[in-house]
């Protein structure tokens, strides 16, 4: 949960919350914990009913505003909860029985998310999909990578959906920077009641300087000592005969694709490429990217 009410009854969210004061559930009125983790703040319940049925709420919500702007232009259907039998699942948002538009408020791991688009591609239905409540931050975090999309006018990109302030984010033009995949983003906020211009508006993409291999991230690279890296770096040695800190020293990363699972410290050096799971993306649009630098400075 991304927002509650203090004891004055003002909206909070989380991530402008302060620790030990009370705070309450906009929809139930019961009182909820701040949790502090160290990639985030969030509100919830104290046991799990609470939060499904405000999870649920917060959907629906979120869902009924999709419809209510998305009627205005004049679909030949626009439907919601249409249910498809042949792979029994029921979009949120259904339009012209060609386009899919999910609102995705609960937590789902990648291999759900992936059974669900592969669904509709076996229909031969593409879906959107819409962040909103547990996903719904100001940041881009490597929670919300699965969610990836991508177009010709904002690359790699993400939408999230606030139903509290009725405002769609487009993160876009994502990309990896630096040796540990340095999360990047452009942000552009559109109210909901005027949705065209998320349609016109004209991207401006920030030209990004490679990002050279300082004093700082020799020394963050040197601290990198779980099992995989360790392998990695003594691999590396036994192979050339120097330190990776001493080859990657004064080396200079271009921005990437925010595909790679591996760091791009490790792919430097050798070791085999993984790829996030990213159902969202096509094989082209992986494909073009890979091995590649995102963009020539």
């Amino acid at each position: 949960m991304y927002a509650a009410l203090d004891e004055q009854g003002t909206l909070i969210y989380a991530q402008e919350a302060v620790e030990n004061q009370k705070y309450f559930c906009c929809h139930c009125e019961k009182q909820v914990k701040l949790i502090l983790t160290e990639s985030r703040k969030y509100f919830r319940h104290a046991n799990k009913s609470n939060n499904s049925i405000n999870e649920r709420l917060i959907h629906q919500k979120g869902k009924q505003l999709i419809l209510e702007e998305l009627s205005k232009y004049k679909f030949e259907k626009l439907e919601s909860e249409y249910y498809l039998p042949e792979i029994k699942q029921r979009p949120d948002v259904f339009i012209n029985r060609q386009l899919v538009i999910e609102y995705q408020c609960a937590r789902i791991d990648e291999s759900v998310l992936e059974e669900r688009v592969a669904g509709y591609r076996k229909l031969g239905l593409e879906s959107i999909w819409i962040l909103g409540d547990a996903y719904l931050e100001t940041r881009v975090h490597r929670e919300h990578l699965k969610f990836i999309a991508y177009s010709e006018a904002y690359g790699y990109y993400l939408l999230m959906l606030d139903s509290l302030k009725q405002q769609l984010t487009l993160f876009h033009h994502i990309k990896f920077i630096g040796p540990f995949n340095k999360i990047f983003f452009q942000r552009e906020i559109f109210s909901l009641t005027n949705l065209p211009n998320l349609f016109s508006f004209q991207v401006v993409e920030y030209s990004l300087h490679p990002l050279m291999m300082q004093d700082y991230l020799v020394k963050k690279l040197r601290q990198k000592n779980d099992p995989h890296s360790q392998w990695v770096k003594m691999n590396f040695y036994q192979q050339n005969q120097q330190t990776v800190e001493n080859y990657l020293e004064g080396y200079a990363f271009l921005p990437q694709a925010p595909i790679y699972q591996t760091p791009a410290w490790q792919r430097v050096c050798g070791s085999e490429v993984n790829l996030l799971k990213q159902p969202l993306l096509t094989e082209g649009q992986v494909k073009n990217n890979l091995g590649k630098d995102y963009y020539y400075p």
